[in-house]
């Protein structure tokens, strides 16, 4: 059979909790940091976009 798991000591616990919040900042700030990357190459995009646009509408 299997062993039960142990439920840690209160110490162990406090110590995961502050781990799993720090791992969870973390992700945050790396996905704000991705949202950000996003925002300047969708910026890019439509400046890309509009100076065609300009170009095709100069030749036209």
């Amino acid at each position: 059979m299997n062993p039960q798991p142990r439920i840690p000591d209160a110490e162990r616990s406090a110590q995961l909790l502050v781990n799993l919040r720090n791992a969870r900042l973390a992700l945050a700030e790396s996905n704000l940091e991705l949202a950000e990357l996003n925002a300047k190459f969708d910026q890019q995009l439509s400046q890309q976009r509009l100076q065609r646009l300009r170009q095709s509408r100069s030749i036209v």
